[in-house]
């Protein structure tokens, strides 16, 4: 067993030149607790719901019934919706442009799908957010595990995506089988008529992820990168209205050097190492390793693991935390009650071909999901978490770049 605390002084000793150019940069964030009892916490995200400019904070968890929000600055929490055993995902969209975003929500997960009825719902505020909200149910599919929403024709109108862990014959140990990928365009009535239509139906095994993009950085148009079994694999649509065509590539085979069900990727995020883009990663499925993949310029990318001591890897999010133009990477370990730590990592330079690792918070942060916002409004991104193991939701405040004397003391 590994010394934590004595590997990270060792790593800020570094005294390469890579490592001290990253080290001058490293950031210090100060952590505030948002709420200390989010049992089974899954997934967090962070929008503005009472339309007063200031980022808040929603929740999830896979073992309290009520659906709650965070008001941002005092954090007082009120309930969406009461009693929603399972949830598993949800993501934000102001449909109707009133200011306040609708919520879709997926409930009632289980890796089994005889025990998943996977519910997905549509809530809006009816009125003042802070009171409970109307929800919708729009469609069930056992396993319905991750949710998004993304214009996938260019037409200015975002679309519902649906992306199911597993298909019909998946199982356990190795979860081999064919697994489908949906979406559902916003109906003129928003009670009725969400018709699931299908992206794919042949993703292989565990799809743990799905990211929008802007793949190609013009127009509106976004394209869906999915983290699963076969690595990262992005999906774009041709066409228009109900005439849509879906367009399969794989862009990164992620962890392929073993069998089910360590394998592929479970998350993925674009970032920037000034104009240079690169993917990081969280690999293989719940897995141990942080990568980072750099373009190669012949239309290809090269793989590097810059991190392979999580225990159980789940998100990742990104951030230029330390305003250098160059993006950090984070990942949390949510590791069940084991090592639950969170981390940073620095790029010494545009290439990413040398990264610097810094905790985050040790042994009290099992981050199952993670986003970047500015909290606070001060001009700095911050790193929020819910933790499942660790039953909390923290946000850690950007408060600038440590001095360089103080990183060399393991501060």
């Amino acid at each position: 067993m590994y010394d934590r605390p004595n590997m990270r002084r060792t790593l800020l000793l570094l005294v390469t030149a890579a490592g001290i150019a990253a080290a001058q940069q490293v950031v210090q964030f100060k952590d505030h607790v948002i709420e200390a009892n989010a049992k089974g916490g899954y997934a967090v995200i962070v929008t503005d719901i009472n339309k007063d400019g200031k980022p808040d904070v929603i929740g999830i968890s896979q073992q309290l019934p009520d659906l709650t929000w965070y008001e941002n600055p005092t954090w007082q929490p009120h309930v969406i919706m009461k009693d929603t055993l399972g949830q598993v995902n949800l993501a934000a969209y102001d449909i109707d442009g009133d200011g306040i975003p609708e919520i879709a929500l997926e409930s009632g997960f289980a890796m089994q799908q005889a025990k998943s009825p996977g519910l997905v719902w549509l809530l809006q505020h009816v009125g003042d957010p802070r009171e409970p909200w109307k929800s919708t149910k729009l469609d069930a599919f056992p396993t319905s595990h991750h949710i998004a929403w993304a214009d996938v024709d260019g037409d200015g109108k975002k679309e519902l995506i649906n992306a199911p862990l597993v298909g019909d014959t998946n199982t356990a140990p190795k979860y081999e089988g064919k697994t489908p990928l949906f979406f559902y365009r916003v109906p003129k009535d928003w009670s009725s008529d969400w018709k699931r239509q299908t992206i794919t139906d042949d993703l292989s095994g565990i799809t743990h992820r799905v990211r929008v993009v802007n793949w190609t950085g013009k127009g509106k148009q976004e394209q869906l990168l999915v983290a699963s079994f076969e690595g990262v694999v992005m999906y774009s649509a041709s066409g228009k209205g109900d005439n849509l065509k879906w367009n399969k590539k794989v862009i990164v085979a992620g962890h392929n050097t073993e069998e089910a069900p360590r394998l592929g990727a479970s998350d993925v995020k674009i970032a920037h190492l000034g104009k240079h883009r690169i993917l990081a990663t969280v690999e293989p499925w719940h897995g141990n390793e942080v990568v980072v993949y750099t373009e190669d310029g012949k239309g290809g990318w090269n793989r590097k693991v810059i991190y392979d001591q999580l225990t159980e890897g789940h998100e990742v999010c990104v951030g230029d935390f330390n305003g250098d133009g160059r993006d950090e990477i984070v990942a949390g370990d949510r590791a069940r009650g084991k090592v639950s730590t969170s981390h940073v990592f620095y790029s010494a330079d545009d290439t990413g071909a040398n990264w610097h690792h810094e905790e985050l918070d040790h042994l009290a942060m099992s981050a199952s999901g993670c986003q970047v916002a500015d909290i606070n409004g001060d001009g700095r991104p911050d790193i929020i978490m819910i933790g499942g193991a660790t039953h909390n939701i923290k946000w850690y405040e950007n408060i600038g770049p440590m001095s360089t004397a103080s990183v060399a003391k393991g501060h």
